[in-house]
């Protein structure tokens, strides 16, 4: 495969010993521990979820330690830094897109309150343990390209960061838009040292759907493989304009941990002056039409056959709000990766089979 990460550049300074990961028993907090154990063995993680954690095998709470927690608590916020000298945050948690749009309370309790406690709880920790100046925590907010919407921001256009406002289409976009505001705020005042990344749509996620409403982008691929059927929820039926008229913005699972993994080593200086501490993480243009070619190259016309189309109203409607393309000129250009563009899908259903099905079908 042509777009593989590199990891050279995950090197944590020594006043980073200890990191806070939360969000830690979902998809990508859990395959964030396994990249980081691997690359980063001289660091301390400590996870957090409202489920306990796995721990990978790791019995020495010195090198890992997993703790049950709801974010939602301020007091139970606070005991996780109790004893410890964390150096950086990687703050994952989340209500994804659909669920978060079917229950708007929920959402921002989660996506905007929780957010909060755990932000507050990381400068208080920065003061009482002397963490300052060049050796502030650094805190790194996990947000979306769910933040755009509006004028200019549909699946047919190509956004431009530095000329596109933001008009969130979705309370989800809201709660990651003003999360990322709060971020940059702790940022600016110097508490803490910030940035916040906005993921592309990941594939190939494997496990159960989630309520995100770009899940349908990796079950294609997972489901049928499993001989599962699955259901593309913004086409009626195969030949629906639709099919080539909703492109996503993806990225392969091991180019956007890489991507979170540096932005937690990046150094402030990379970020250019008056820009903001908010990065559209780099991916690549994909159709639906082109998701289902993948499928029926790697898993042939049995599998093909596994797809129902029926259009979801609720999940089309929040498709509409997102656009199919972005400039990553400057992630880029700040040592962010990027998929291959005409390989980055394929590679990515690549990956997934030989990582989570044990090798290519075909």
């Amino acid at each position: 495969m042509s777009g593989i990460p590199t990891y050279d550049a995950i090197k944590f300074p020594e006043h980073i010993r200890t990191i806070l990961i939360t969000g830690a028993g979902g998809f990508v907090g859990q395959k964030l521990t396994q990249l980081l154990l691997k690359y980063a063995p001289d660091v301390k993680l400590l996870l957090t979820d409202v489920v306990q954690p796995p721990t990978f095998g790791v019995s020495d709470e010195s090198k890992l330690k997993a703790v049950k927690a709801d974010l939602g608590d301020t007091a139970a916020v606070k005991s996780l830094f109790e004893g410890e000298k964390i150096g950086l945050v990687y703050a994952l948690h989340g209500i994804m897109s659909g669920g978060s749009e079917a229950n708007f309370e929920l959402g921002y309790a989660v996506n905007v309150d929780s957010h909060l406690n755990v932000l507050r709880a990381t400068h208080a920790h920065a003061t009482e343990t002397g963490q300052t100046g060049d050796k502030k925590p650094v805190y790194v907010f996990v947000s979306s390209l769910a933040i755009y919407g509006g004028p200019g921001c549909g699946p047919l256009d190509h956004v431009d960061p530095r000329k596109t406002p933001l008009y969130p289409g979705t309370s989800y976009g809201i709660e990651k838009n003003i999360m990322e505001l709060y971020v940059y705020d702790y940022g600016r005042k110097g508490y803490l040292d910030t940035r916040s990344v906005r993921l592309p749509t990941v594939c190939i996620r494997s496990g159960a759907p989630s309520s995100a409403a770009s899940s349908f982008v990796s079950g294609l691929i997972r489901e049928p493989l499993q001989n599962i059927r699955t259901t593309l929820p913004i086409a009626s039926s195969p030949s629906d304009p639709n099919i080539n008229n909703y492109p996503l913005y993806c990225t392969k699972v091991t180019t956007v941990l890489r991507n979170i993994a540096y932005a937690g080593v990046m150094p402030e200086s990379a970020f250019p002056a008056g820009e903001g501490r908010s990065i559209n993480l780099p991916g690549v243009r994909v159709t639906p039409g082109q998701m289902l070619e993948a499928l029926k190259k790697y898993g042939g016309d049995e599998a093909f056959k596994l797809v129902d189309y029926k259009i979801d109203t609720a999940v089309q409607a929040i498709c509409k709000t997102w656009a199919g393309d972005y400039d990553s000129t400057i992630s880029q250009g700040m040592g962010f990766q990027v998929d291959d563009k005409d390989e980055g899908y394929n590679e990515a259903v690549e990956e997934f089979i030989e990582q989570e099905l044990g090798g290519l079908k075909k």
